[in-house]
């Protein structure tokens, strides 16, 4: 996937924590996109682009630069230290843990 041509709105740290659906390791590569849980009423889309690495997989943890698909949908709803729950569809498969908040429109006060 190409990556967005503006500035990041989260620095994450990404853990995959799940296996695939039939079992194997699962294995995601920068470009990816999976759903956040911004609220408790709202999921957003997220691209993702590794730091220091091209993939992740199952039980692996990365940094990752995060670019919210409709980041003013949900203003000040970010801090430091926040647990994401990342999901593809309704399947939750990983973690993020919010390490530097880049788009300040989304940092609440």
């Amino acid at each position: 996937m190409t990556r967005p041509i503006r500035w990041p709105d989260l620095m994450v740290k990404f853990a995959l924590t799940e296996h695939t659906i039939e079992g194997a390791l699962k294995q995601v590569r920068s470009g990816y996109r999976p759903l956040y849980d911004v609220r408790p009423d709202y999921w957003s889309s997220a691209h993702h682009e590794f730091v220091d690495t091209d993939s992740v997989t199952t039980g692996e943890q990365s940094f990752a630069e995060v670019w919210l698909l409709s980041p003013e949908a949900y203003p000040q709803t970010f801090w430091i230290g926040r647990q994401l729950k990342v999901a593809e569809g309704s399947r939750v498969i990983g973690t993020a843990e919010v390490l530097q908040i880049l788009n300040p429109s989304l940092r609440m006060d």
